[in-house]
């Protein structure tokens, strides 16, 4: 399958690589032809005998997926789990046309992980050191026409306490993850090396209904030897692509290819808001670079008109009023791809979140694809986007006026993988918040993380003052609790603590001791939720399992936690948004429990993305406005209890059970969406099990046999 990345998508926009001789932009894709060893071969070996894989490619796609003993030996060549982290190499060859002479030449990379060392010829390009975000060199100057160029990359995901993340609850997975291109450009063009960002901002000025204003920033380089003079000519386009404001800037540009800034302020009439899943309006920027009247480069970047504000009194705020956020967290993982994912995987999962009925996304706990972002912009879902400073920094213990070369080094980077963030996803209007940090620990550790949260904070308004930070705390009384904007918290009442235990007891009492402690100012909850393997049941009222290491954790309990959380939860006015933890099992190679090896099983759909649980409906029925009914507990047969309840989720008026082609009457849903039915007897053998909705005079149908394999009585 031919794979095209968002960035890349957007420069096809212009010019792909048919296009014509001197287009104002090509892009083509570097996906096949690569040669890999799992080893550290060197930079001069020969890569003839070496494994062909395809990009994206992670190393960690099987062994990432089973458990690891702590303190267990690690095999050959791995670092301290049984899932490969060390170095690795990439080698592919570059045929580059003729009609690129005289043409810039860039690689673009979107993520390699964790450290990537790039040469061209046997000759270094650069390092990029974190796992999440693009980078980018010019190849212009060092590229050999009329014979092969040769691309190698020395990648490693080993353990690096100079690098964010140090800890977490989840995979490092390494490789060539997501995509990488060739761009190539005029020798004057927008420049891609602003920390791999598109080299346009876009801002909304000011949003009113009569009018918008747009400030547009376009940083453009000059690579000729010679100082240039030409204008950009910029024009905001409707949907239907209609131009509704146009300017037209001049510049000169000093020779040497440092890109100098050209700003513009556009203005848009009536303008039609980017309003979430309600309405998910988009306009398009077209920035051209016009040189002696030829258009020499262009680049086109996606605008949504909106305005984002979370107040006491009504919550969160898009476009002026409470918009509610209905929250998934989501890792980027899938069953046997590990971080590989395609550009399917990524429709298929907003496809999945969308059928939910979420209207938000944690992207736990690191910056995540730019197509997933443009798939989230077109869905009106808003993203939570974050840093990985998860748990640790590599010194707690040392005094924060005398910080080690170490942490130094690890501020450093963790404050360039923010900026690398904050810029290349600055045009989505997806993202409304950006998070600094998740669960960091409590004692000595807040000596050194506080300074750094607050430089995060500070830097993060700098680059963007429009957005929301946030942060995830799983701790009272910690003092980056009070450093960003707003404050979320991960609890887990019935799950890591029992329900009703402490002096908080259920979920509203442990919103509400940390509303206090923000002083009565809104929280949101970053993560709440259960383990669930759909394989596994339990019959009769709900027993709480075994969490961390339990063998079972049945699909019943994960749903009966979701909705006692949600009971409590869904009108809280303490609360400016809630985020379920997770959307989808994931990799999570220290864990063995509920049946599973090496996976977080508090997904409400499975890592295959083939099985959605028993919760994922229960939220479909109160987030979603499309009229459904599903009928829970359907995998649990054989049952050996004749007398049972039966419980169905469902957003219609009424729902009516049909036992064996009797009904058992009609029901009302209650406020949380469930429909029960008391004391329902079944027959020794097979049972069919039929419920009907009834929504504006049509009839939501859904089904299943459950066998009785014994007629007990319930106890």
């Amino acid at each position: 399958m031919r794979f095209f990345s968002a960035a890349a998508l957007l420069f096809a926009l212009v010019a792909s690589p048919g296009s014509a001789q001197n287009a104002p932009r090509e892009f083509q894709e570097l996906a096949t032809g690569w040669k890999f060893i799992r080893a550290d071969a060197g930079l001069a070996a020969d890569p003839s005998a070496w494994e062909t894989v395809t990009v994206p490619h992670t190393w960690n796609a099987l062994d990432g997926q089973d458990h690891h003993t702590p303190g267990a030996t690690a095999r050959p060549g791995e670092r301290g789990s049984d899932y490969f982290r060390g170095v690795t190499w990439y080698a592919r060859p570059l045929d580059l046309p003729q009609a690129w002479q005289g043409r810039r030449v860039f690689l673009v990379f979107e993520a390699a992980s964790q450290v990537a060392k790039v040469f061209l010829n046997g000759q270094p390009l650069g390092e990029h050191r974190g796992s999440f975000t693009a980078f980018a060199f010019e190849l212009t100057p060092r590229l050999k026409f009329g014979e092969p160029n040769e691309l190698r990359v020395q990648v490693d995901n080993s353990l690096d306490r100079t690098i964010a993340p140090l800890a977490g609850d989840f995979n490092v997975d390494g490789g060539l993850y997501r995509p990488l291109h060739l761009l190539v450009t005029d020798p004057v063009c927008i420049t891609p090396l602003d920390h791999a960002s598109p080299g346009v901002y876009l801002t909304t000025k000011s949003l009113s209904d009569a009018t918008a204003q747009v400030e547009v920033k376009t940083l453009v380089s000059n690579g000729a030897a010679a100082a240039i003079t030409g204008e950009a000519v910029t024009e905001i386009r409707e949907l239907s692509g209609r131009v509704v404001a146009t300017q037209r800037t001049p510049f000169t540009l000093a020779p040497g290819g440092a890109a100098q800034p050209v700003t513009q302020t556009l203005t848009v009439a009536s303008p039609h808001r980017w309003n979430g899943t309600k309405d998910a309006y988009l306009y398009s920027v077209a920035v051209q670079i016009v040189i002696a009247g030829r258009v020499v480069d262009e680049v086109v970047q996606p605008l949504g008109l909106r305005t984002i504000a979370i107040t006491e009194a009504d919550g969160f705020l898009l476009n002026g009023q409470p918009y509610p956020i209905f929250g998934v967290n989501r890792h980027q993982d899938l069953r046997d791809h590990g971080w590989a994912l395609t550009a399917a995987d990524h429709e298929r999962d907003v496809a999945l979140i969308g059928e939910l009925g979420a209207t938000a996304i944690r992207l736990a706990h690191y910056p995540q694809s730019d197509y997933f972002h443009t798939l989230c912009d077109r869905a009106g879902l808003l993203l939570w986007n974050e840093v990985p400073f998860v748990n640790e920094t590599p010194n707690p213990a040392e005094p924060p006026d005398q910080p080690s070369a170490q942490t130094q080094a690890f501020n450093a980077n963790l404050e360039e993988q923010l900026r690398e963030m904050i810029l290349q996803r600055y045009n989505h209007p997806s993202v409304a918040f950006w998070g600094l940090f998740n669960e960091l620990r409590p004692g000595q550790m807040n000596a050194v993380a506080l300074p750094e949260v607050r430089r995060l904070n500070a830097l993060a308004h700098e680059l963007d003052p429009a957005r929301i930070t946030v942060g995830a705390s799983d701790k009272l009384a910690n003092p980056t609790n009070f450093v960003p904007d707003r404050i979320a918290y991960n609890v887990y009442p019935g799950w890591y603590s029992a329900f009703g235990s402490g002096p908080t007891g259920d979920i509203g009492g442990l919103v509400g001791q940390r509303f206090a402690e923000q002083k009565n100012h809104r929280i949101a909850l970053s993560e709440y939720g259960a383990g669930g393997n759909p394989a596994q049941h339990q019959e009769g009222p709900p027993k709480a399992p075994q969490a961390n290491g339990g063998p079972v954790h049945p699909e019943e309990w994960q749903a009966y936690v979701h909705e006692r959380d949600w009971a409590q939860l869904q009108s809280n006015p303490r609360l400016w948004g809630t985020f379920v933890w997770a959307m989808f099992d994931f990799s999570s190679d220290g864990r063995s429990e509920g049946g599973q090896d090496g996976i977080n099983d508090k997904g409400l759909v499975t890592q295959d993305r083939r099985v959605k649980k028993d919760a994922f409906y229960f939220f479909q029925a109160n987030w979603s406005r499309t009229p459904m009914v599903y009928l829970a507990s359907r995998r649990l047969t054989p049952r050996t209890q004749a007398v049972t309840e039966v419980k169905v989720y469902s957003n219609c008026p009424e729902v009516e059970l049909l036992l064996n082609g009797v009904s058992l009457g009609r029901v009302k849903p209650d406020a949380t969406r469930i429909a029960h039915w008391a004391d329902v007897q079944l027959q020794p053998g097979k049972n069919t099990v039929r419920a009907v909705g009834r929504d504006s005079g049509r009839e939501i149908v859904d089904s299943c046999e459950w066998s009785l394999a014994s007629a007990t009585a319930a106890p």
